[in-house]
């Protein structure tokens, strides 16, 4: 028996003249595009595990400080300025729950750009040994084993340079006391505007004030600020507004008769430093966090010289010894009473310039004995690879070393005892406790993981073979949208008459006939949603001898909702650049001829197709366009090429997806007795699932939305693995830009 396809039958009926114009118009058009030939290459389907997970959060953090090693799978601008790094990890759910109830996650599916599939972990290194885990640094230009582990090379590594890296942090700003917007003791206190971003090329002040003793604690009598140029821009004497009690003229050099006809206020000098200072100004001092106190102003870029050359455990160097030191100058004589403000600032300005001007490694290594005098360390707690070329350390002592903190939320966290103190744990007894306590704690910590544990406590109240039943039950319902009934069919119909029907539509996993109906049925399942889309938009009403056939999908009580559910597919973002092209032809040049003709729509990003094999190439392809409005354009546009009338159709399994129904069959046979009792105990979970699936997803909106800008926001749906099947999980990413 010969079956058309409904493609054959499109061809036949064709005029040759009106094909003949066609043809012309289209090998016109691949000549033309010819010219400069998108790249055929996989679309990224990688599945990622845990610890890629981890290395991406170990090269965020800490790649301002140390050379970590970048993860090749993805991609971080080496100038972006990611401020933290946000984990959610929302226990229970799997690859499968997420598009089964993808309806009830708007926020997830919406927000996040990036999904990757991910490889389910029998341990969970993301809270129980993150901290202690290695970290792979990359030396580039090999150290001694103790410059390797020096407070400065902990903090900003051995080869970074550029003002911009140098900077405090928001949290190393907050852990030192500086004031800050909304910040205790800040009331009241002028912000200065500094909106500008900063770069390289910012101009620096130097800043220093001296303060005296008054009823209300230390206020400032003298201001100082110089430019980078060293000229001294601002020197002024100010009037405390309270009674002094101590002039602290040993330091100052303030006394009562200095102070007798100034009337400076606070609030004259604030408006200076505020006309003076540009909107990217960046100022540097010596223990500027009580300057900016005593000055009650607030400004988020500064470098702080004391924090620049520093120490272990908290200890500071004198500036007078840093300038002595490193400037080979004198100041803060004794000879003379008081300290000059104009030479404190010029020199702490010296400081930070020739810091960023040698860069770390060089300032450690000229000065190391003169300042440091840093002994040999213990190798217990770290190794040198012996080509030297990738040096391993703690997480939590780099993380620690760089000046940033962690918190972990939701659940019992065990960590290595050395790397305990560096991190914040706190058990919460709920998802809402969970993102109530972090949207608190949200500008403390460079890195922040949530456990959100709700779903896995409903499923921890199941049998085991309640669990494994319900993830079979959520794999089935995802299959059920692949499946088609196709018939009736002539009577002596084979399995190979059926795939040559449809294998023009998509790739086929499994034909089943079906004999004991009015006529031959077939049942089929497609690998792809697509290719079932188009099998039911094309074979509908489809001639074979004297049969019309239909193409159906299931009707059963748990598949009235497909359409809706395919309908979903539709909007996915992922997806919106994407288009499916089917019915190519399997000879390579011809196949990439085809493909070609579709930058007719607009420019196209990447084209996936299959590897060629025994000299065929795949029937089926998926083209990912730079512009959403290129893809729309190309769906419904009837292109024939080569004697080939294409298909197409809206991309619906996602790109990070290799098939849409599960690799292993995970479904079982039941007799109708046992489908009944199925039915009656999963039916009453289905609502309280949903209502689990939605308001998790809320969670995730509120946490979301708490995150700062720049913010690396991590999702992790661990995935699962029962009854002897690994049933895949998801890895959403986004830098939140707003």
């Amino acid at each position: 028996m010969k079956i058309d396809t409904p493609a054959d039958q499109q061809m036949e009926t064709s005029s040759s003249s009106s094909s003949c114009c066609k043809r012309k118009a289209v090998d016109s058009l691949i000549s033309h595009s010819c010219q400069k030939r998108v790249k055929l290459e996989p679309i990224p389907q990688d599945v990622l595990t845990v610890k890629d997970v981890c290395d991406l959060i170990k090269y965020v953090t800490l790649r301002r400080s140390h050379s970590v090693k970048k993860p090749s799978w993805f991609s971080v601008s080496d100038d972006a300025r990611l401020s933290r790094v946000n984990v959610m990890i929302l226990d229970g759910l799997t690859q499968s729950h997420f598009y089964r109830y993808f309806s009830h996650f708007t926020h997830l599916s919406s927000k996040y750009s990036s999904r990757w599939s991910l490889a389910p972990s029998s341990c969970d290194p993301l809270t129980s040994d993150l901290l202690s885990s290695e970290v792979a640094v990359d030396t580039h230009v090999p150290l001694p084993a103790a410059l390797m582990w020096h407070p400065v090379i902990r903090r900003f590594g051995s080869s970074v340079t550029g003002l911009s890296n140098f900077l405090l942090t928001q949290q190393e700003m907050i852990k030192h006391n500086f004031p800050s917007k909304g910040g205790r003791g800040c009331e009241g206190f002028v912000s200065t505007e500094s909106g500008g971003c900063v770069t390289d090329g910012s101009p620096l002040f130097g800043l220093d004030c001296e303060m005296c003793l008054t009823c209300v604690g230390l206020e400032v009598t003298r201001v100082a600020l110089v430019d980078d140029t060293g000229h001294c821009v601002l020197d002024e004497l100010v009037k405390p507004p309270n009674p002094i009690i101590d002039y602290c003229t040993r330091f100052s050099g303030i006394t009562h008769s200095t102070l007798a006809a100034v009337s400076t206020a606070l609030s004259d000098v604030q408006d200076k430093l505020l006309q003076i200072l540009p909107c990217d100004a960046v100022l540097v001092g010596h223990s500027l966090d009580a300057d900016l106190r005593a000055l009650h102003m607030i400004h988020p870029h500064v470098i702080d010289t004391s924090l620049l050359y520093r120490q272990d455990f908290g200890r500071r160097f004198k500036l007078k010894l840093l300038a002595q030191v490193i400037l080979n100058r004198q100041i803060q004589s004794e000879d003379r009473r008081g300290h000059d403000p104009c030479e404190d600032a010029l020199a702490a300005l010296h400081l930070a310039q020739h810091f960023i001007r040698k860069g770390p490694r060089e300032v450690v290594e000229d000065h190391l004995d003169e300042l440091w005098d840093f002994p040999e360390i213990d190798d217990s707690d770290h190794q040198v690879s012996s080509d030297h070329r990738f040096s391993s350390l703690r997480f939590g002592h780099a993380l620690y070393g760089s000046g940033q903190s962690a918190v972990f939320l939701g659940g019992a966290v065990q960590t290595n005892g050395s790397v305990a103190n560096q991190c914040r744990r706190q058990q919460c007894s709920s998802d809402r406790e969970v993102v109530c306590v972090f949207r608190r704690l949200v500008q403390l910590y460079s890195l922040s993981v949530l456990r959100l544990s709700s779903f896995s406590n409903t499923l921890h109240q199941m049998t085991a073979s309640g669990r494994q039943q319900h993830l079979q039950q959520v794999c089935e319902d995802l299959r059920q949208m692949c499946v088609l009934y196709v018939g009736p069919l002539p009577a002596d119909s084979t399995e190979r008459d059926v795939h040559t029907l449809l294998k023009h539509c998509g790739r086929l996993r499994t034909i089943r006939l079906l004999q004991h109906t009015h006529g031959v049925h077939a049942e089929v399942v497609f690998e792809h949603l697509e290719g079932a889309q188009l099998a039911l938009e094309l074979l509908n009403g489809h001639q074979i001898n004297d049969c019309t056939i239909k193409v159906r999908r299931p009707v059963h009580e748990l598949c009235l909702d497909l359409e809706q559910r395919v309908s979903e597919r539709q909007e996915d973002p992922l997806n919106g650049h994407m288009i499916y092209v089917c019915n190519l032809s399997t000879k390579p040049r011809r196949h990439d001829d085809q493909l070609q003709s579709f930058t007719q729509f607009g420019p196209v990003q990447q084209i996936s197709s299959a590897a060629v094999h025994a000299g065929k190439r795949s029937r089926h392809a998926l083209i990912k366009f730079v512009c959403a409005d290129s893809a729309q354009a190309s769906v419904g546009v009837a292109l024939q090429i080569h004697n080939r009338k294409l298909s197409v159709c809206h991309a619906l399994t996602p790109p990070h997806m290799t098939s849409w129904t599960h690799t292993h069959p995970v479904t079982t046979e039941t007799t109708p007795e046992q489908g009944e009792e199925c039915e009656e105990s999963c039916d009453p979970q289905e609502p309280v699932l949903e209502r689990r699936m939605k308001k998790l997803d809320g969670r995730v909106g509120k946490v979301f939305r708490a995150l700062e800008r720049n913010c690396l926001s991590i999702v992790i749906l661990p995935g699962a693995r029962s009854g002897g099947v690994d049933h895949l999980g998801l890895c959403f990413l986004h830098i939140k830009q707003t």
